[in-house]
């Protein structure tokens, strides 16, 4: 009696079923892949450097509010005195006595700005003991690397606002 061996491929007349990925269709997959990143990544840079600036004005709003709310506490006016990167807090005006606060401002009573962001002004904000401005201000912050600019505003009731 002869004995049928399979064929190499095969068992018992059936093909063996393949696993895995031919290289086409990896290759497709790859190159679709690229088409998409390339086609989202001016986009993605524009709402990262977008986003940058943004969160260098909810900075600035965050360490404003930081001064109305030493002023209130403290029972005496507070200035937030700006330079181009650091704010300094002084009680009464602005060429007062430097306020330290603990965790937020450096050996020196600065508070640094985010690296590549510089910030102007009209003038420095000066909150009276009420929480309400004495001096309102608007601050423009830029983007060094950008030029990107959004303001920060300081109204006559103390309000912080950052559009």
């Amino acid at each position: 009696m002869l004995r049928r061996f399979p064929r190499s491929g095969q068992m018992n007349g059936r093909r063996r079923a393949q696993s895995g990925y031919s290289l086409v269709e990896l290759v497709i997959t790859i190159a679709m892949i690229l088409i998409v990143s390339a086609l989202a990544a001016p986009s993605l840079i524009g709402y990262y450097r977008s986003a940058r600036v943004r969160s260098a004005a909810d900075t600035v709003s965050s360490y404003l509010n930081e001064g109305r709310q030493m002023a209130i506490k403290t029972n005496t006016p507070v200035c937030v005195r700006y330079t181009t990167s650091t704010i300094q807090y002084r009680q009464s005006t602005c060429g007062g006595t430097v306020l330290t606060v603990t965790g937020l401002t450096t050996s020196s009573s600065n508070v640094k700005l985010p690296d590549n962001i510089s910030l102007s002004s009209t003038a420095s904000a000066v909150f009276g003991n009420l929480g309400n401005a004495t001096t309102g201000a608007t601050y423009t912050v830029t983007d060094t690397v950008t030029n990107l600019t959004m303001t920060v505003t300081v109204t006559a009731s103390g309000r912080i606002t950052v559009p």
